[in-house]
């Protein structure tokens, strides 16, 4: 062979190692692109499953503040006859492991009660101010009084606690 031949065999395999470095520069890019793909959709799924159940959860909360507010109003067992103390303690107890279990339930799906205390700082992320009152006793800007609690799932919130502001 003479030397314009090798040189020019040279050249040939330069470009065709060229030409499949360029190739598998390619393919590596492909397989990087389909992980990176693989990844997102599974961090998709995720997210989605984190919130399906937001909207079923939302057109419950109504039925479980009815409930709260039902189990709020306990009236005094001594105003009751005897006869009718441990029948309505029994009730009473029932309602309250009912209640108990949707609690649970509630936890384990991400669901959590924002029900802030009076004197507590009002917080206009997770409270909706609905009112004012004067109080002698309070801080101005304080919650005074809770009408509605509030609720967040997985930390997004769904609903404001709906509360009563301390005016001075």
């Amino acid at each position: 062979m003479t030397d314009n031949e090798d040189i020019q065999e040279e050249k040939t395999e330069n470009a065709e190692c060229v030409q499949c470095a360029e190739y598998l520069a390619g393919w590596k890019r492909a397989q990087a692109d389909y992980a990176n793909l693989k990844k997102e959709v599974e961090k998709e799924k995720t997210e989605f499953s984190k919130y399906a159940n937001e909207r079923l959860l939302e057109t419950l909360l109504p039925a479980v503040d009815q409930f709260e507010t039902a189990l709020a109003f306990k009236p005094e067992l001594a105003s009751l006859p005897e006869e009718q103390k441990s029948k309505f303690e029994n009730w009473y107890h029932g309602l309250s492991a009912v209640k108990y279990s949707w609690d649970k339930e509630f936890a384990a799906l991400g669901l959590e009660n924002i029900k802030p205390e009076p004197g507590h700082d009002f917080d206009p992320l997770l409270h909706e101010a609905v009112g004012q009152e004067t109080a002698a006793d309070g801080e101005d800007g304080k919650i005074s009084r809770v009408l509605q609690a509030g609720w967040r799932l997985n930390g997004k919130l769904l609903r404001p606690a709906k509360v009563i502001i301390v005016k001075k």
